[in-house]
């Protein structure tokens, strides 16, 4: 009984941060598309990503999501368009969709660019009741499954270069709320708003410094900042630490194996009310870029 019952809190907890599509995995630092479509093109190149995240992992049947994307320039490299699939199960939550994003970018000085973006999609959220234990196995009220679709509309805007980026963005411009059959409407009010920012310094010719920022703002739930450092060692590795104001650490180490491939990999650890209740969360990324518009011989970490 006890296990249920932390199964359900954790599970409400999970579903509030979830409830729409902004799906904000750990390594958003090194694929910033993941949470603002004004990103797409930014590497470049065709640039394909995959992650897998396991929370909480200590729980049974924890929390899972899955994500992949796609971005790339055109031969007019004013266009970017970007595709977007994530899957998350939630206790007896799954939430399935996918998203295309088309961005308009304009040079400002050398080698930075300001970009715009608009993103739309569809969401399916399936909530399984025939998987719940109850003690009336006939209860009316969770004898049938629901599966619901909805529309995803998003909106970013975003400066970056090799050095740099920042960005604002809206990941749905609907609110989604789950166990709720009603349209999604347009809820200032229970929307998202993220904003992010971070540099690359140079400390010498073999370790840069790799500060960054998110600011997750909903005017229905706390804002939650995310504060991160990570060092990179000859372009090829590196690690960092992040802390999140919602009482999580973040340790990341990851892998330049080529120029086209890097390798990942997170450990969120709670040290809040959650801390006894599960051993923390892993996240494993892989990301490809392809470089045939660019060779891309120096491999961007933004």
């Amino acid at each position: 009984m006890k296990q249920f019952l932390t199964m359900i809190l954790l599970s409400a907890i999970c579903v509030t941060v979830f409830a729409q599509k902004e799906l904000v995995m750990t390594q958003y630092i090194h694929n910033q598309f993941a949470i603002n479509p004004a990103f797409a093109g930014s590497r470049e190149s065709l640039s394909a990503f995959g992650a897998y995240r396991m929370q909480w992992s200590s729980i049974p049947d924890a929390p899972n999501a899955q994500y992949f994307s796609m971005h790339a320039p055109l031969k007019n490299d004013k266009v970017a368009l970007g595709l977007s699939f994530f899957n998350e199960n939630v206790s007896i939550v799954q939430n399935t969709g996918f998203s295309a994003a088309y961005a308009y970018r304009i040079k400002v000085g050398q080698s930075s660019r300001v970009a715009f973006s608009l993103s739309t999609g569809l969401l399916s959220s399936k909530s399984s009741w025939d998987r719940l234990s109850l003690t009336d196995p006939n209860d009316p009220a969770f004898g049938e499954n629901e599966t619901y679709i909805n529309p995803m509309l998003g909106f970013g805007v975003a400066w970056y270069s090799q050095d740099f980026f920042a960005g604002f963005s809206i990941p749905d411009l609907f609110y989604n709320g789950n166990f709720d059959d009603e349209s999604p409407v347009f809820e200032p009010d229970k929307t998202n708003y993220l904003i992010t920012a971070g540099y690359l310094y140079a400390l010498n010719p073999n370790i840069s410094l790799q500060p960054a920022t998110l600011f997750r703002y909903n005017p229905g739930q706390s804002t939650i900042v995310d504060l991160s450092a990570n060092v990179l060692i000859q372009n090829r590795f590196w690690t960092g630490l992040t802390y999140r104001t919602n009482s999580e650490i973040i340790a990341m180490a990851g892998w330049q194996a080529s120029p086209q491939l890097r390798v990942a990999y997170s450990f969120d650890y709670p040290t809040g009310d959650l801390s006894n209740l599960n051993s923390g969360s892993h996240e494993l990324s892989l990301q490809f870029d392809f470089g045939y518009k660019i060779n891309t011989v120096n491999p961007r970490f933004f």
